[in-house]
């Protein structure tokens, strides 16, 4: 009887230390997969600010100047729903960085392609 106890006991607690490990595990896979998720949607939101940036910025200034209302409101539409885009974004924990001058880090930044530039040292943004 008491071999017996001792192997039930034994594997009960055997049991109990695999199901809470378990449980430490399915909790960490879950966080990993919450932040990856969202770290995916904001990368895809990032291009869309991006393209919003470009057909501002595409506008000429003798168009802004010649204030046509049409495209003055067009031009106040796509500014606002920048600022929208660019504002709930920072509520998420993503922010706009200004690497201009910095050395490259990988960790922040995404090289598209490299510039020859002899006016500062090289890895820089």
């Amino acid at each position: 009887m008491k071999a017996e106890n001792a192997e039930l006991r034994d594997r009960y607690l055997r049991l109990a230390a695999e199901m809470d490990n378990l449980r430490r595990r399915t909790e960490r896979e879950v966080k990993d997969a919450k932040s990856y998720s969202v770290a995916g949607f904001a990368r895809d939101m990032l291009a869309v600010s991006d393209n919003l940036r470009r057909a501002l910025d595409a506008i000429p200034a003798e168009a802004k100047a010649a204030g046509e209302a049409g495209l003055t409101t067009l031009i106040e539409g796509v500014e606002m729903t920048e600022r929208s885009m660019l504002s709930t974004l920072e509520r998420h924990g993503v922010r706009q960085l200004d690497p201009v001058g910095q050395k490259f880090d990988p960790n922040f930044h995404q090289a598209m392609f490299e510039v020859p530039n002899t006016e500062v040292p090289n890895n820089t943004v």
